[in-house]
């Protein structure tokens, strides 16, 4: 809601321009304060005490990556189009708890229903508007507004894409484990399954 309200979160097209002038908000340093918290958190808690699934290596792989481009993104300025990301995550992931609370508390026409919202909104937010959306502006209309002829910011140009299509290639994995677990719900007849990462590394 906080980003929201900004006047360049609808138009891609702003998320550069300005840059590296733009006006960082405490509310903006705030939200990244506790997401890079809390993926920091979630890497830990992979490492300790989480049961390690088969998914752990890219699970771990995607907090590093996630970490790296929320601290990546704040140092070179680019905090407008990182926090786009940062809000498209968060809202598939708010599906995804809900559905985990209800299928815990045995209530499996809520599992289901969040569940359904969970998968619609992966697929919308991450394979259809953070790809032909916030990373057509970054490797586009960003190069309106850095100069790519220069070192520096051609070198954030290109690390800053890199790691963006690699949270893409994890987004593509996830779906398909997100369409086998549909597919098994629609023949157990909506009923939501176990998680199909579920089997740890030690089953192997």
């Amino acid at each position: 809601m906080v980003i929201y309200r900004e006047p360049w979160f609808k138009d891609i097209e702003e998320y550069f321009r300005g840059w590296p002038n733009q006006e960082l908000k405490p509310t903006l340093i705030l939200i990244y304060m506790c997401q890079c918290g809390f993926y920091i958190y979630s890497m830990t808690a992979l490492l300790t005490w989480e049961t390690r699934r088969k998914d752990f290596s890219v699970m771990m792989s995607h907090h590093v990556v996630t970490v790296i481009l929320i601290s990546y993104s704040y140092m070179t300025r680019f905090f407008r189009i990182g926090s786009v990301v940062l809000a498209l995550h968060d809202a598939s992931d708010v599906f995804l708890e809900a559905a985990k609370v209800f299928k815990y508390s045995e209530k499996e026409f809520g599992a289901s229903v969040c569940f359904g919202l969970f998968a619609c909104s992966w697929l919308v937010l991450r394979l259809v508007y953070f790809p032909f959306w916030v990373i057509r502006s970054s490797s586009y209309y960003s190069a309106d507004y850095l100069n790519l002829s220069e070192p520096y910011p051609a070198s954030l140009y290109y690390i800053f894409n890199s790691m963006l299509l690699t949270l893409l290639v994890f987004h593509i994995y996830w779906w398909y484990l997100i369409s086998s677990m549909i597919i098994r719900q629609l023949k157990n007849r909506g009923k939501v399954g176990e998680d199909i990462r579920s089997d740890s590394e030690e089953d192997d």
